[in-house]
């Protein structure tokens, strides 16, 4: 009997043991590019507005460059004095840090021909620095991220399609990257990026869409350049994405509203990181109510507005109409607003697509933001180019260039390219122009101001700036 339970036993210890399943071969991850991103949430359609949601662009279509920016870079300037902006003996080292109007950001996406019209660029041209290096992208990748144009300009509410065509590849990984950028960069531009992340151990690793894009910097260290003069875009992008994410609207919320709500100046440690005792520029905050998107779907059409909002995951709040508001441009607004053919306009929204009045308030750059601002400038020693008062001039109507060219804020007017938020390559004209003279101004500096009536002409009709 002893001998049976031992071989029992022994069976039993010999049988084979459960074992983990052969793993399964992982599937590659597929990241779509901006080939195939018209109808799909890809990894640069956020970049637009509208772009998170598909049904709003209509189609495909390719296109290729039409402005003759190189020609016009190309052209000799006589070289400028920069006044107290140097020491004695030193040669001009320009760097910009900032958002998507320094990264080159129009009609929704980044190429070529946006980064080479970008006002950093165009400064750099009249300023006859030769050694700033925008990361443009390669020729053959000549529409970048891909971008949005107006479908149907005649339209009462916008319409877009998306040009697909040469656009950059995409590598699938954690993160995704895009190929790297090989030679000397002067402009480190992002997308709802700033100055963050270019400080060592800094930056957001949940910025899924920035921490893509930054990508294309991999081994660029800023500091290894030995830059003399800062341009500094740090806060329109981050102010937007607080206006669209309506719950960061509040004066003591640090993501909408910086260091300045809690100490009563701006304390960012990577802003002063990178100024650290040099000359530069920065740039106040203009009103999103002045951009063309915030006014695709204007309420002052209607005959009556009732708008509810969940407050509370219930239709608990009301807007007044007698008082200041807005809507997110969503395409739910859209398909309201064209049902609403009557004149009235009755809807209920989530609480993040309305800003109410005291938002409204809230989210004042004027009030919260622009004099810390000019504050900080004056204690760095650093010049202001007021986009505040030049959004609103420009919105207000009657804007005229120093040359003479009558300027259109509307959506499908001059000034700003079909995304509603970004300039076109005129409006970075503009406004490389009030750098310019911000510059001269406070440094002394004699720079020459573009010529924009020749900038136009030669570098393309009017209808290629849109």
């Amino acid at each position: 009997m002893k001998k049976l339970f031992l071989l029992i036993a022994l069976a039993a210890c010999n049988q084979h043991s459960p074992r983990w399943p052969d793993p399964k071969p992982k599937v590659p991850v597929y990241i779509p590019t901006a080939e195939d991103s018209a109808k799909t949430r890809g990894p640069f359609m956020r970049i637009h507005p509208m772009g998170r949601f598909p049904e709003m662009i209509y189609d495909n279509i390719e296109r290729n460059p039409t402005l003759k920016i190189e020609e016009w870079l190309s052209s000799e300037l006589p070289l400028a004095d920069f006044g107290r902006m140097l020491k004695p003996g030193q040669e001009m080292e320009m760097i910009a840090f900032g958002g998507g109007l320094t990264a080159g950001v129009m009609n929704g996406g980044i190429t070529r021909e946006s980064q080479q019209t970008n006002y950093t660029n165009l400064l750099a041209h009249q300023m006859g620095i030769k050694n700033f290096a925008m990361p443009l992208f390669e020729k053959e990748n000549y529409n970048g991220t891909g971008y949005c144009v107006y479908r149907n300009t005649e339209s009462e509410y916008p319409q877009w399609d998306r040009v697909v065509n040469n656009t950059i590849s995409v590598a699938p990984g954690s993160p995704p990257t895009m190929p790297r950028y090989p030679g000397k960069i002067s402009n480190y531009g992002l997308f709802e990026g700033g100055t963050e992340w270019f400080v060592p151990g800094w930056g957001c690793e949940n910025c899924d869409l920035t921490k893509f894009l930054v990508t294309r910097f991999d081994g660029h260290i800023p500091a290894e350049i030995p830059y003399n003069f800062v341009i500094v875009d740090e806060f329109f992008d981050s102010w937007m994405y607080g206006i669209q994410n309506t719950p960061r609207i509040d004066l003591f919320s640090y993501p909408f509203n910086g260091s300045i709500m809690n100490t009563g100046r701006i304390v960012d440690y990577a802003i002063n990181y990178n100024f650290h005792g040099k000359k530069g520029v920065i740039f106040t905050i203009p009103r999103y109510q002045h951009l063309p998107y915030m006014n695709w779907y204007p309420m002052g059409k209607f005959k009556n507005v009732s708008i509810s909002f969940d407050k509370n995951h219930v239709g608990d709040g009301a807007i007044n109409p007698l008082k200041p508001f807005s809507l997110i441009p969503t395409a739910k607004l859209d398909a309201i607003c064209k049902r609403s053919q009557n004149g009235f306009l009755v809807a209920n929204f989530p609480d993040v697509e309305v800003i109410d009045a005291g938002e409204t308030y809230e989210s004042d750059p004027r009030l919260y933001y622009n004099q810390k601002i000019r504050d900080y400038a004056a204690e760095k020693d650093l010049a202001v180019v007021d986009l505040f008062d030049l959004y609103q001039r420009i919105y207000q109507g009657g804007y005229k260039t120093d040359d003479g060219i009558a300027i259109d804020g509307t959506a499908h007017g001059n000034f700003f390219s079909s995304d509603g938020i970004y300039p076109n390559p005129l409006g970075q004209a503009i406004i490389a122009n009030e750098v310019i003279k911000a510059i001269n101004n406070y440094y002394g500096a004699k720079i020459p101001l573009i010529d924009l009536k020749g900038f136009a002409k030669s570098v393309g009709p009017d209808k290629n700036f849109q």
